[in-house]
């Protein structure tokens, strides 16, 4: 009886950790969620002259890097984070 006991209490434990985990993963998978979800720009300024043009762009690491020529200014790169719809800075190019 004891041997049946511990057996049908592991079962117990492991099911209980089994649901718990479950609930845990599918919480922090609905707060990523929710967290990307954010209120992002329709429309994003990055403030560069008339004139000016975007010559490539390349996205790494949740950043995104433009490089933008024209508009009476030396070329430029533009790093941009996607994540909060930020220009974090520009870099000049001579």
């Amino acid at each position: 009886m004891d041997k049946l006991r511990l057996a049908k209490t592991t079962v117990f434990i492991l099911t209980f950790a089994l649901v718990f985990g479950s609930l845990v993963l599918l919480g922090s998978l609905y707060k990523k969620t929710k967290k990307g979800n954010a209120s992002f720009p329709q429309e994003i300024n990055l403030q560069e002259p008339q004139g000016s043009f975007i010559k490539n762009m390349l996205e790494q690491n949740g950043k995104l890097y433009i490089q933008v020529e024209g508009g009476g200014e030396a070329d430029r790169i533009i790093i941009f984070d996607i994540t909060s719809g930020q220009k974090l800075s520009t870099l000049k190019i001579n």
